[in-house]
């Protein structure tokens, strides 16, 4: 049960609104959640949580039904999920995460931004040419959804300290532009059985897969970690900022079906698309 304070509180601060195809719900604003917060202990991760418990919607998340339930909403505020790179394609990935609600982000990157980043990555601009990625990500995430745990990691992802990175998270989202470091990652979601959605980028084609506990994985697409190149084609015809935005939403879509418990549409398949002619192929390899 709800602590009396808290309960009226969010009684006392809810509103009853109505969507725009006239559906009533009781909402929650975000001025609201911080007057809550300073005049309790609670976060606002928990007073989303718990206003959610008693279908209050907090009005951000609004726009999310009806297409995600308050449960769904408390599942994902309640998830963890690590981004494993954050330029082009995991910026824009956390970005989306945490406007959808993601409750926790490990944000892992031991890169820099520089000058070449600015055509595609959503957290470069050139007030930040030269700082931590996995820092300025931090910071964006607190901006745009301050109820979002986030764990800023600025080291490079490797076999030493991945499974310590992973130990407590619910997802990974490879955003990787190394294969050989791809493989990595894979091998460690296995050892702490991990569900992983993968995406790689060039020009303006992408391809996108999930692999979870027990799939044949990455040597599907790559053949073995010995035989497979060590880059991908982005670092030899660069990217478009399109691509990288399309192929984190593809990305986004498939993380939400897994936290939420839902059957995988890319698992064991490969989505490929190019955006430049607006096609896309998806190869089944079961």
């Amino acid at each position: 049960m709800l602590p009396n304070t808290l309960q009226n509180l969010l009684e006392s601060f809810s509103q009853n609104k109505d969507r725009p195809d006239g559906s009533p719900y009781v909402s929650l604003s975000f001025s609201a959640e911080c007057q809550i917060a300073e005049q309790t202990e609670y976060s606002l991760k928990e007073i989303e949580l718990q206003a959610l418990e008693h279908n209050i919607v907090p009005e951000r998340y609004c726009r999310n039904q009806t297409s995600l339930s308050n449960r769904d909403q408390r599942k994902l505020l309640q998830a963890h999920v690590a981004i494993i790179g954050l330029g082009g394609l995991g910026g824009t990935v956390m970005e989306i995460l945490a406007r959808i609600g993601v409750g926790k982000l490990t944000l892992i990157d031991g890169d820099c931004f520089d000058e070449s980043n600015l055509n595609r990555q959503i957290l470069s601009s050139p007030a930040n040419l030269g700082r931590a990625k996995a820092n300025i990500a931090g910071e964006r995430v607190n901006d745009i959804n301050p109820a979002v745990e986030t764990f800023p990691v600025a080291t490079f992802f490797s076999a030493e300290n991945g499974k310590q990175l992973l130990q407590d998270v619910h997802l990974v989202m490879d955003c990787l532009d190394t294969i050989s470091d791809r493989f990595v990652v894979e091998a460690i979601c296995r050892t702490l059985s991990l569900p992983m959605v993968s995406a790689a980028i060039g020009g303006s084609s992408g391809q996108a897969a999930v692999i979870l506990p027990g799939d044949p994985g990455l040597k599907q697409i790559y053949g073995t970690p010995h035989t497979a190149r060590t880059k991908g084609i982005e670092a030899t015809i660069g990217t478009l900022p399109f691509t990288a935005t399309y192929m984190a939403a593809v990305e986004c879509a498939e993380a939400v079906t897994i936290l939420l418990g839902k059957p995988a549409e890319l698992q064991n398949k490969l989505f490929l698309a190019d955006v430049s002619d607006h096609t896309a192929e998806l190869v089944d390899f079961s």
